[in-house]
């Protein structure tokens, strides 16, 4: 799940294999078990911080006075006989004084207001995309992959 920044034209707090994070004062999107965690909450007094998105291994971090939650962390597989992390949570923006990092496994880091577009989730693991303030527009998610394994059987003569 990517964050949500304040004013802009995305749709936040949602629902999904990770949660949304929470917007100004919104609460977060859940997690759908076995998939994803939920989202962080944003804070509403003063400057605000929105939530960081949820990961597959943990839930975004909430949002504080003008600093955005972190994305939550992914969660490594070594399928491929190699271990990587996937599917961490898109960091939360900020009004000011830091935008929320994206969580490992690809996650998207945030921006504060003034400082351009969000930061997109990593291609081909899956992660969520950062939030943006303002008129700025927040990171697209990251594709996915999907990995097929079976087992091979000799034939013998």
């Amino acid at each position: 799940g990517g964050g949500r920044g304040q004013g802009n034209n995305s749709t936040g707090d949602q629902n999904g294999g990770s949660g949304g994070g929470g917007h100004n004062g919104g609460t977060a999107g859940n997690g759908t078990a076995g998939q994803g965690n939920n989202g962080g909450t944003g804070i509403a007094s003063g400057v605000y911080g929105a939530g960081g998105g949820g990961g597959k291994g943990a839930v975004g971090a909430n949002g504080t006075a003008s600093v955005g939650g972190a994305g939550g962390a992914g969660l490594a597989n070594s399928i491929t006989g190699s271990a990587v992390v996937r599917a961490g949570g898109g960091g939360g923006s900020a009004d000011s004084s830091g935008a929320g990092a994206g969580g490992s496994g690809g996650g998207g880091a945030g921006r504060i207001s003034g400082a351009g577009n969000a930061v997109s989730g990593t291609t081909n693991v899956g992660g969520g995309g950062g939030a943006a303030h303002g008129t700025a527009t927040g990171g697209a998610g990251g594709s996915g992959v999907v990995i097929i394994r079976y087992k091979c059987h000799t034939l013998q003569k």
